[in-house]
């Protein structure tokens, strides 16, 4: 044999031991890199599923902090001042109209002081549906305890359109002092 055949064959050789030795290199990698995107993805989920407990926590001690009396505590803002605002922010947001708004008598039982307000809006059913919403995510404890709903109707010209809806409700907030 020539010597360019033997070279020829022993290239030949090293090239397939290199591409032997690639594969089965680089399968073991394959393996350990789809290991590595699986712990990458339950990671993400995890610190995802951190973040929102974080803000649930955060809007617990918003809670506590907005909702309780500590001892040497002296809100800046009286709590009707601030309930009124969330109120007439969120009536406007809502494009609502308030009707009228009568608060009742604060009232203490064991530690916690109950404020209540009969409200009459009108508006749209909808909007309705979204102030309570606004109502369950406020920063202060605000329960719809009940509500009655009417329909507004073009009473001068004795049509039967309706023009929206009129809502009665009553609602209480809650500070509640510390032992």
């Amino acid at each position: 044999m020539k010597l360019g055949n033997v070279l020829l064959l022993i290239i030949i050789a090293v090239i397939a031991a290199v591409f032997t030795i690639d594969k089965l290199y680089t399968s073991k990698l394959e393996a350990k890199f789809i290991e590595l995107e699986k712990q990458r993805i339950i990671t993400s989920n995890k610190l995802a599923t951190a973040k929102i407990v974080y803000e649930n926590l955060n809007h617990v001690r918003d809670l506590v902090f907005k909702n309780m009396d500590f001892a040497g505590q002296k809100d800046s803002i009286p709590h009707e001042s601030i309930f009124f605002d969330f109120l007439t922010t969120c009536i406007n947001d809502l494009k609502l109209k308030i009707v009228s708004v009568k608060p009742s008598r604060p009232q203490s039982v064991d530690r916690i002081t109950t404020y209540g307000y009969d409200i009459e809006i009108e508006g749209d059913f909808f909007k309705f549906g979204e102030l309570c919403a606004k109502f369950e995510n406020s920063r202060r404890i605000i329960s719809l305890e009940n509500f009655s709903v009417s329909l507004l109707s073009d009473k001068k010209d004795h049509s039967s359109d309706v023009k929206g809806i009129s809502v009665k409700m009553r609602v209480n907030t809650y500070r509640v002092r510390k032992i």
